[in-house]
């Protein structure tokens, strides 16, 4: 008896050293694995703010570029007030979950982060390094920072004004405890299951012949809840053998190249994929394999859809005591997504770019055409005045004529580029008003003609608008009318309000319009038949007012009953509280009625 006691004892050393080592390394490699899950989370962190903080100066961007403080308040633009603006940092944190702060000088301003009491953190001040950073040296600052007793993952950029002085700065981040939150969880429960190793493999000790069975037992369902854990990783894990074959995978790895467990497990990538892209997988995991450090690497794999897939890798080569590697981990990032969305950010970019680039060079245009015509002007009426020979005045009189063309065509042109190039800010306009001084411009036009206008738009009716916009609109409309309407005619602004919009419509009594007309009327440089060599018209007005409507959301379309029976123009605007409809291709499709065209 004793000698089978000293045997099992024997045998009970190295089986105790193996089941020691086997938990040691489950545990180090349980923290391995947390480890770059966790620095995998704090790069996600960054980067999210990163991605945070150019939508919000995106959403800046589009409310003006002037920084600047009056009156105590910030102020962004001709009138865009920031103090209180909590909008847009509610807008970043719909968008990517991230807290902004908009700061005047180093108090808050504009926020959605809480106070205790569930109060916006308002009037509340910037302190610590990134104060230093953003206010002392005038950088960005980027990295953890303490905001009113909690750590947050944080981005900070300084706002300056047109002088280059730091006058506040923006901000985004999100709570440390929020993002990590599931990595905590996951990492109390591996501490828990690494104590309760421990445990058994004291208890071995004293009892390891008796409890031999129940330890392995415990020690399968250990790996168990390690399978079961990493299956529950959104990201694919993988694992490989010194020979390149598969040892482990999770769920989500399975899932994205589209194979089992079964057809994994002791396979090669050799044995799974063409020739090409297992070469080259080979070659990656040899390199891995003699690598010293964790690789981190951009390349491409196939995706269980059939599709290539951009990825970013993190793999390392798992050693013996000797050094000598005996496989790898990896874990795959799936970066197409992102990838997809900065091309489209480079590409929004550039046409921003080349919009600028057209503004710019129309307004440089519009000055070097109009300076060589001021002269012009004042000198053709002078020799008009000194001629009196027929022939001469009528080649005077057309150099007139063609004089106001360039003008005009240089005008209007602007005019369309300028309201193209960027969004308005739609604020609560009186559309009476808007109406009532485009009428004022337009009144020596209409007069000429000897043409009334009524204005009979209600003075207490409100759009969301452009109130310079609008008055552009109704100056275009109103200047087509006056020159197609009847002699000694008359032309009716009216407005009314149908459902969740208001229909604006400017009626003549003039030539009217044909259908093939009706469908051509808004096109950049179309005139109608009679208009065609009319040197008094660039044929932009109504394009010009096609993109007014097109800036408000609206639609623009004309009608006619036909010619000589006048025409009236129509458009529709957004009543003040009222948001903005979803569109429906059904709506979008139908025209107002069959002798009209819609856009």
């Amino acid at each position: 008896m004793k000698f089978l006691d000293a045997a099992r004892d024997k045998i009970s050393i190295p089986l105790l050293i193996s089941a020691v080592t086997v938990a040691v390394v489950m545990m180090v490699g349980n923290h391995l694995m947390l480890d770059q899950i966790h620095e995998e989370a704090v790069r996600q962190a960054n980067r999210q703010q990163e991605n945070s903080m150019m939508a919000f100066w995106e959403l800046m961007n589009r409310r003006g570029r002037n920084f600047h403080i009056e009156n105590g308040r910030m102020i962004l633009g001709d009138y865009y007030v920031l103090n209180g603006a909590n909008e847009l940092p509610d807008k970043i944190f719909c968008l990517t979950g991230s807290r902004a702060t908009i700061f005047m000088g180093d108090t808050r301003v504009a926020t959605n982060v809480l106070k205790q009491d569930g109060s916006r953190a308002i009037g509340t001040r910037l302190s610590g390094p990134a104060y230093d950073a953003v206010f002392r040296e005038g950088i960005q600052y980027r990295g953890e920072a303490n905001i009113l007793g909690a750590p947050y993952f944080t981005a900070y950029d300084p706002i300056r004004d047109l002088n280059g002085k730091v006058i506040g700065a923006l901000f985004v981040g999100v709570k440390q405890s929020e993002y990590l939150a599931r990595y905590d969880r996951i990492n109390v429960k591996i501490g828990v299951i690494n104590g309760a190793l421990a445990a058994i493999f004291v208890l071995c000790v004293v009892m390891l012949g008796r409890n031999r069975k129940r330890a392995e037992a415990e020690i399968k369902r250990q790996l168990n809840f390690q399978q079961q854990l990493m299956d529950t990783i959104p990201s694919p894990i993988f694992a490989k053998d010194a020979q390149g074959r598969y040892t482990l995978c999770n769920k989500a790895f399975q899932g994205y190249v589209g194979l089992s467990k079964e057809q994994l497990l002791g396979h090669s990538v050799f044995d799974l994929w063409e020739p090409d892209l297992a070469r080259k997988y080979h070659q990656m995991d040899q390199e891995i394999m003699e690598a010293p450090e964790i690789q981190v690497y951009e390349s491409q794999v196939s995706h269980a859809d059939g599709s290539k897939r951009d990825v970013i890798f993190h793999k390392a080569a798992v050693r013996d005591d000797a050094g000598v590697a005996q496989g790898l981990v990896g874990v795959l990032l799936d970066i197409t997504e992102r990838k997809a969305v900065e091309q489209q950010s480079r590409r929004i970019e550039a046409q921003k770019h080349h919009s600028r680039m057209i503004e710019s060079l129309m307004i440089q245009l519009n000055h070097d055409l109009n300076t060589p015509l001021t002269p012009l002007f004042a000198l053709i009426p002078m020799i008009r005045a000194k001629v009196s020979d027929p022939g001469v005045e009528r080649m005077l009189e057309i150099c007139q004529q063609c004089v106001n063309q360039i003008q005009g065509l240089a005008g209007k042109a602007f005019d369309l580029v300028r309201i193209s190039s960027s969004q308005p800010r739609l604020i609560p306009v009186s559309l009476c008003a808007a109406a009532e001084s485009a009428l004022n411009e337009m009144a020596q036009p209409l007069a000429q003609r000897g043409v009334i206008c009524c204005n009979a738009i209600p003075p207490d009716l409100q759009v969301l608008g452009s109130a310079e916009q609008l008055t552009l609109l109704f100056k275009n409309l109103l200047s087509n009318a006056a020159r197609y309407a009847a002699q000694n005619g008359k032309v009716i602004i009216d407005a009314e309000l149908k459902g969740a919009e208001v229909e604006v419509s400017v009626q003549d009594d003039g030539i009217g319009l044909d259908q093939e007309q009706l469908t051509r009327v808004f096109d950049e440089f179309y005139k109608a038949d009679t208009a065609r060599h009319d040197l008094n018209t660039q044929g932009l007005g109504l394009a010009i007012c096609r993109r007014i409507v097109a800036n408000h959301d609206g639609r623009l379309w004309a009608t006619s009953p036909g010619a000589g029976r006048g025409t009236t123009m129509l458009f529709t605007l957004k009543p003040v509280g009222q948001q903005p409809p979803a569109i429906d291709e059904d709506d979008q499709a139908r025209e107002p009625d069959p002798e009209s065209y819609q856009i």
